[in-house]
């Protein structure tokens, strides 16, 4: 089977091809809505995250969302 490979947070991490952002989120434990994720630069909303493929070189920042005040 072969993969691919994109940066999630500077840190290299093998995927199938046609992961979506929204699968890689879950693959990595997390919650979806629970992270902001950038896809290459763009911001996506939820919605856009389960749509988005990640492909060869793609770059994926996740950050935590917190509420608090």
């Amino acid at each position: 089977m072969s993969t691919i490979t994109v940066l999630v947070n500077g840190q290299p991490h093998d995927l199938t091809p046609g992961t979506t952002v929204a699968a890689l989120i879950e693959h990595l434990g997390l919650v979806v809505g629970s992270v902001v994720a950038e896809h290459n630069g763009t911001a996506l909303l939820r919605s856009e995250a389960t749509e988005a493929v990640v492909e060869e070189g793609d770059v994926v920042e996740l950050v935590r969302a917190v509420a608090g005040g």
